[in-house]
């Protein structure tokens, strides 16, 4: 099993609150992990959270969903589509393309922090994605942290490249993420430099617990003022939406 990271210190991980799939609105040209939603929280000052996935011929795109169907007008399972196939599709009403991972390192360009969310498929090998955000990221200044719920995902980083922060996503929809050991098993597993914890069951004894540690955890997904409230002293740094953090739209 490998061990918990030691002596490594990323202090600017909870500097600043973390835009979830950037400054994004639901119907708008700023569609969640457009580059519209993510310039804007960059421009804001917001640390960025965006959802990646791997195409069929190894691009990493940005995008949250496995299927094609929710968010624009094709359908299918992003991972079984070549790049450019998948180019001829718009995000909503967006009128754009699901953008590359690269599109959102030029447009951020070392202003804020980035997190990097890996979404992994049984239908590709764990290190499928992280080969080709290697490749993606390669000559990239800025600050930037890769994260997932698949710890194989995670730890591929720590053999290949080990200089850059990693974190396990934890979430307590399944039930064994309920139990503190298995978590603390998890982090373990992936060599976590960071955790990112479902704001919806904290605080708990394993959050807790992670903090005391002095290592980062941000929380995810705080929707509200209310749970922003809540949270706020249980954790080191809130990946949010609006009306969180940046309140209510302004009334014309």
């Amino acid at each position: 099993m490998s061990k918990l990271p030691s002596k490594r210190s990323f202090p600017w991980i909870s500097q600043q609150d973390i835009a979830h799939r950037g400054l994004f609105s639901l119907g708008t040209l700023r569609e969640e992990n457009t580059i519209a939603a993510i310039g804007a929280a960059a421009d804001a000052g917001y640390a960025v959270e965006i959802d990646v996935r791997v195409t069929k011929d190894d691009r990493v795109v940005v995008f949250h969903d496995a299927k094609l169907d929710r968010l624009t007008n094709g359908t299918g399972f992003v991972g079984e589509q070549l790049l450019s196939r998948l180019q001829t599709y718009n995000v909503g009403e967006s009128g754009k393309p699901m953008p590359l991972l690269e599109d959102v390192l030029e447009v951020i360009a070392g202003r804020v922090p980035l997190f990097i969310e890996m979404k992994t498929t049984k239908l590709r090998s764990a290190a499928a994605l992280p080969r080709a955000i290697r490749r993606a990221i390669e000559g990239y200044r800025g600050q930037l942290a890769v994260m997932s719920f698949n710890p194989e995902a995670v730890f591929w980083f720590t053999i290949h490249v080990p200089h850059l922060p990693r974190g396990l996503v934890v979430d307590t929809a399944k039930r064994l993420f309920h139990v503190g050991i298995y978590r603390s098993w998890m982090a373990r597993r992936a060599a976590a430099d960071f955790i990112a914890h479902d704001a919806t069951s904290m605080p708990n004894r394993f959050s807790n617990k992670w903090r005391k540690t002095g290592r980062p955890l941000i929380s995810w997904t705080v929707r509200t003022p209310e749970m922003e409230n809540k949270i706020r002293p249980h954790a080191d740094a809130l990946i949010f939406e609006a009306p969180a953090i940046v309140g209510p739209p302004a009334k014309d």
